[in-house]
């Protein structure tokens, strides 16, 4: 069996370098061991169908020394050239006036790798740029142009204090000799514009960076094509604050976006967010007739379950309220307060799919997640339709701590969302009306199990199918 979500046996999955090559995804990543000393190295898996992972050697390992990467090798990029494979990366050395500075290693076969003995290969240049951020590069070819685009992480050295994050540039022909050029998005958007990265799918251009500084997401803006001017969309977002750090990978007709899910200290609901944690579900793209991007589950990983239809008289357990079951499905109604229906046999880890519809005037609706049957507690994905979002939270919670993910998301009436929900271990992920996703960490009510509800409406679950497991077969 194969876990759907991988994490390293040896420590935590980070920032994650995604590169296509020969029908393979090859995703190099950071780990973080958390034990004392942190150096991240570059760790490497590969897949050819988004759900079976094969661990490969380590990719790059930290220097000694004065080396620039002593400290540590951070996120950067994968690009192959006349048949050699390039990883510009991030070496870290916090003991020297510019502690992040751009590096180069080369590869012939995509594993075994060789530092460059110039490293580093590029600084900032102190005419636009500061001296504490120099990281993530990027590098591209830019098509019009033919010469080599590097995006990097870094901050300008003019404007408002706290949002001098910019999205630096350097250019080359060769990939062996670059120029530095002032920063090629620089909007005042935040603090640092971490892990950019730059594609283009459905003839538009997308650029995506990730903020810690406001939101703790990964945000991107489009262009009708490279060199116009960028725009940022009603949504500019993935997914919600705990799928970081996200960079895509893909051939010109399918893109996928790679983010990780980080763990809480101590495994616990009160526990501080860590740095590193899982890979998360890719996201497969999708662009929308106005250029906006969406999000849905892989075709691949949904083809690798062994679903089975249910219905509700099959399952039901606890119901409070009105609950009509047929072979549609599953109807609930309360218009004057909450109705649920638990399913007992669905707890632990699993799958569920289907479809939700709701009728006129419904104030809230949806799928509850490792919940008490005499809803004491648990955690509920909530639709909210007249405030056009869907929420991911636990309850009983305090009023003044916030809901654990909020996406919006426009609803009608009568129209049926299709959803597809993944409870495995301690992560929750829902991806909803192929538009948006929803990934966050549950760790309590392991053995409570799922059900349905309603607020003041009726609403009708069907197309429900069920996976009594989160792993896969090999």
């Amino acid at each position: 069996m194969t876990n759907l979500h991988y994490r390293p046996a040896d420590g935590y999955f980070g920032d994650a370098i995604p590169f296509y090559f020969e029908g393979k995804y090859h995703i190099f990543y950071l780990k973080a061991t958390r034990k004392g000393d942190e150096r991240l190295l570059w760790s490497h898996i590969a897949s050819g169908d988004l759900v079976h992972w094969k661990e490969l050697p380590d990719a790059l390992l930290p220097g000694d020394g004065d080396d620039p990467d002593s400290g540590g090798c951070w996120t950067g990029s994968v690009i192959e050239k006349d048949g050699a494979f390039h990883i510009f990366y991030t070496g870290w050395h916090p003991k020297v006036p510019v502690p992040q500075t751009i590096c180069h290693a080369l590869s012939e076969d995509l594993v075994h790798w060789t530092k460059d003995g110039r490293n580093p290969i590029l600084l900032p240049d102190e005419s636009w740029y500061g001296k504490a951020d120099w990281r993530d590069p990027f590098v591209f070819l830019h098509p019009e142009e033919q010469r080599y685009f590097m995006l990097i992480c870094a901050t300008a050295n003019s404007g408002p204090v706290s949002k001098r994050g910019c999205i630096g540039l350097a250019t080359s022909r060769d990939l062996e000799r670059w120029e530095v050029h002032p920063p090629f998005y620089a909007p005042n958007f935040s603090g640092p514009m971490e892990c950019p990265d730059l594609f283009e799918l459905d003839g538009h251009a997308y650029l995506l960076f990730s903020e810690f500084t406001e939101g703790m997401q990964t945000h991107y803006r489009i262009a009708d094509h490279l060199g116009a001017s960028w725009r940022t969309p009603a949504l500019d977002t993935f997914d919600g604050k705990r799928f970081y750090a996200a960079k895509t990978a893909g051939t010109d007709s399918h893109r996928y976006v790679f983010g990780w899910i980080p763990t809480r200290e101590g495994e616990s609901e009160e526990g501080k967010w860590q740095w590193g944690g899982h890979l998360a579900i890719p996201h497969e793209l999708l662009v929308s007739s106005d250029g906006n991007l969406r999000v849905r589950c892989p075709k691949e990983l949904m083809g690798a379950f062994k679903f089975s239809g249910l219905t509700g008289g099959q399952i039901i357990s606890h119901a409070f309220g009105k609950w009509d079951l047929d072979d549609k499905g599953i109807r609930g109604e309360r218009r004057d307060g909450l109705a649920y229906a638990i399913l007992d046999d669905l707890k632990g880890d699993y799958v569920l799919a289907g479809e939700v519809a709701f009728e006129p005037g419904a104030s809230a609706f949806g799928l509850l997640v490792r919940t008490e049957a005499d809803f004491s507690a648990g955690y509920v994905i909530r639709f909210e339709p007249q405030l056009g979002r869907v929420v991911f939270d636990r309850f009983p919670r305090a009023g003044d701590v916030p809901a654990l993910v909020e996406r919006p998301l426009p609803m009608e009436p009568s129209r049926p969302i299709p959803f597809a929900l993944f409870v495995d271990t301690s992560i929750v992920e829902a991806f909803i009306d192929e538009r948006i996703a929803l990934s966050c960490r549950a760790y309590e009510h392991y053995d409570s199990p799922a059900g349905f509800f309603v607020m003041e409406g009726a609403v009708r679950f069907s197309k429900l199918r069920v996976e009594l497991s989160a792993s896969i077969d090999q």
